[in-house]
């Protein structure tokens, strides 16, 4: 028999024995239901494919843990029935159960995570009655989590979340599809779309592109996007690298990752974004060696320049920059003059450029242009499609991606890959 909860909740019930009493409904499901879907994949080798997961540990000891673990590495040939977000589901848990055995405390958020989660990887196994179990839980901490909020905010209506609660006791995939995803949620999503579209080629990845494409048409949506791929902790990027290195799928160094927000259909996508709002597209073609750049605001020497990947690319509002001694310190490639024949129009603009104002390298790499400010006065910036607002360059460089317009202050030139193109 699966354990049971205790009955509806005490708030004087701690956030650790909440968490401890979900995690043995979990093992007490999970327990057959992993050994039946071993046993469908392996056979009579079932045993040993498990033992090889686990180092040598028998069933015997096996805990919650382990039991994650096997979900989590033999997902793709044994698990997949659990659907596309159950290997996200249990990656959490593993974390979440790492964290309670370590005795550490556990505040409302967290605690509400791990029941909901609980309960999302207990229906995908087909044990509704368990999970339906854990709604009141569920329901109890996210007012908690209300009310703190309001206390700390002075919200009248923290996140939006009471008008759900005001509906009832109802199920939690009903309750949770009626809700807005947060970014934390989202990029989730994203880490697992990606892993999908790699697996089919684990053993043999020979792509050096991955562009995760997001159909996002309304402002809000794009929103939620751009906060879970930029602004919510580790970068996408590296957060991508890391899945894909935790799914065991080897994926060349100078692998490129880019995304784009699409606010409408186009038809080169139709097809893709039939399944879906994410589609993940994997590229092999040579990275650019060399790019243009196009001045679309301002006066430079020349309308545009090609750079290269040995070009050290410095731009500035002078074609020299010297010390106060006369001493020539830096020459930029790109010089935006200061001329008085120019107009004021076109100096006012000019004066917004700094003398030293940035630079662009090539990554050898990852096979990159890469976007530096070197501490601008007005700043540098790059709008790019898809993007509600420009992405600004600080401390960390930019990658350039083509098509990309850069401002230097307000003096703009664009950016695109290969050599000049013809008009």
């Amino acid at each position: 028999m699966p354990a049971s909860m205790p009955e509806p909740p005490s708030h004087a019930q701690s956030h650790r024995a909440l968490v401890g009493d979900a995690l043995d409904v979990l093992f007490d499901v999970l327990r057959p239901y992993v050994e039946e879907r071993m046993r469908a994949t392996y056979g009579e080798a079932w045993l040993n494919e498990a033992r090889g997961a686990l180092r040598g540990k028998g069933p015997d000891r096996w805990d919650t843990s382990d039991l994650l673990t096997l979900i989590y590495f033999k997902y793709t040939p044994t698990f997949r029935p659990m659907g596309h977000e159950g290997r996200s589901w249990v990656s959490i848990l593993k974390e979440i159960r790492k964290r309670w055995a370590h005795q550490a405390e556990l505040d409302v958020a967290e605690t509400r995570r791990a029941l909901e989660t609980t309960a999302l990887v207990l229906r995908a196994v087909e044990a509704d009655a368990e999970a339906a179990r854990l709604e009141p839980f569920v329901l109890d901490l996210m007012q908690r989590e209300i009310a703190l909020r309001r206390e700390a905010t002075g919200e009248a209506d923290a996140g939006g979340v009471r008008s759900l609660l005001d509906k009832g006791v109802r199920s939690l995939q009903t309750l949770w599809a009626d809700g807005e995803a947060a970014p934390l949620d989202l990029r989730r999503d994203l880490l697992g779309a990606v892993e999908r579209a790699c697996e089919v080629h684990r053993h043999h990845f020979d792509f050096n592109r991955l562009v995760v494409h997001i159909l996002a048409e309304r402002d809000r949506t794009r929103d939620l996007y751009e906060a879970a791929l930029i602004t919510t902790g580790e970068s996408f990027r590296s957060a991508v690298r890391r899945r894909l290195a935790d799914a065991r799928i080897v994926t060349p160094s100078a692998l490129r990752i880019d995304w784009k927000l699409h606010r409408r259909v186009t038809e080169r996508l139709r097809e893709e974004f039939e399944a879906g709002p994410v589609y993940v597209e994997l590229i092999k073609r040579r990275a650019a060696r060399s790019a243009t750049l196009t001045v679309v605001s301002g006066q430079a020497q020349q309308d545009s320049f090609t750079i290269r990947s040995t070009s050290n690319v410095t731009i500035g509002r002078l074609a020299e920059v010297v010390d106060t001694r006369g001493r020539v310190v830096r020459h930029n490639t790109i010089a935006f003059s200061e001329d008085p024949h120019l107009g004021d129009d076109l100096l006012a603009l000019h004066q917004t450029v700094s003398r030293a104002h940035a630079r662009i390298r090539y990554h050898e790499a990852e096979g990159v242009f890469q976007l530096y400010d070197d501490q601008s006065t007005c700043g540098t910036s790059v709008v790019r499609e898809g993007y509600s607002v420009p992405i600004q360059v600080h401390r960390q460089p930019v990658v350039l991606q083509d098509g990309d317009r850069i401002y230097f202050g307000r003096a703009c030139v664009q950016f695109h890959e290969g050599r000049a193109r013809s008009r």
